[in-house]
C-alpha cells in the first residue's frame, strides 16, 4: 500500500510538473521584436507554430502615443496572423499586441514593440527662372575648308579609279578572226 501511494504521488507531481510541450508559440514576427525601422511597413505579422483558428485571434498596432495605426483587416493564413497598417509618420516606438490561439489549445497573449524612426522631411529648392544667353558654336573656317578638299579629293580618285577599272576590264576594241591563210605549197600525194 505505501508502495501504491508513492507511485500515485510521484504520477500527480510528475504531470503537474510537465509544461504542456505542444503548447502555441510564436516562431517569428514581422518586423522583429525589438528591431529599428526606416521604412513603414505596411503589414505587421506573427507566426505561430500551429495552425490558428478562425474568429478568436487578435492583432493590434499602436503609435507611441497610444493611438492604433493597424487598419483592422486581420487575415489568418495556417500558422500566420497579419494585419494591415496605416502609413506611419511619427517616429517612436510601436507596440504589437497579440491574442493567438491554436485550433484545441489556450489562447496565449502578448506583445512586442519596434522603433520607427520616421524620414526627414526634405524640401527641394524650387528653381528660379533666370535670363542667361547661351552661346551657340562658331564655324571653324579650317575644319570647313578641310572637309571640302576631302571631297574634291575624293572626286579625283573617284574618276581616276572609274578610267583606271575601264581600261583594264572593257574588251578590246579589235575583234580577233582567226584566217586562214591559204598554203601556197604543193601537197604532194602519193
Amino acid at each position: 500500500m505505501k508502495r501504491l501511494i508513492q507511485l500515485s504521488t510521484a504520477l500527480i507531481f510528475t504531470a503537474i510538473s510537465i509544461s504542456p510541450a505542444f503548447a502555441t508559440s510564436i516562431v517569428s514576427t514581422s518586423p522583429t521584436a525589438g528591431s529599428i525601422l526606416s521604412v513603414s511597413p505596411t503589414a505587421i505579422t506573427v507566426k505561430a507554430n500551429a495552425n490558428l483558428a478562425n474568429g478568436v485571434n487578435d492583432l493590434s498596432v499602436t503609435d507611441p502615443k497610444g493611438v492604433r495605426v493597424d487598419d483592422g483587416s486581420i487575415q489568418i493564413q495556417g500558422p500566420v496572423l497579419m494585419v494591415g497598417l496605416k502609413v506611419l509618420t511619427i517616429s517612436g516606438l510601436y507596440t504589437v499586441s497579440y491574442t493567438l490561439m491554436a485550433l484545441d489549445d489556450s489562447p496565449i497573449t502578448g506583445s512586442f514593440t519596434f522603433l520607427y524612426n520616421a524620414p526627414a522631411e526634405m524640401t527641394l529648392p524650387t528653381p528660379a527662372p533666370t535670363d542667361t544667353t547661351v552661346a551657340l558654336p562658331t564655324a571653324n573656317k579650317a575644319t570647313d575648308i578641310f572637309v571640302i578638299g576631302l571631297l574634291v579629293f575624293a572626286f579625283i580618285v573617284l574618276i581616276f579609279l572609274s578610267r583606271y577599272a575601264r581600261k583594264t576590264f572593257a574588251p578590246t576594241a579589235k575583234s580577233t578572226k582567226v584566217s586562214r591563210k591559204n598554203s601556197r605549197s604543193k601537197k604532194f600525194l602519193k
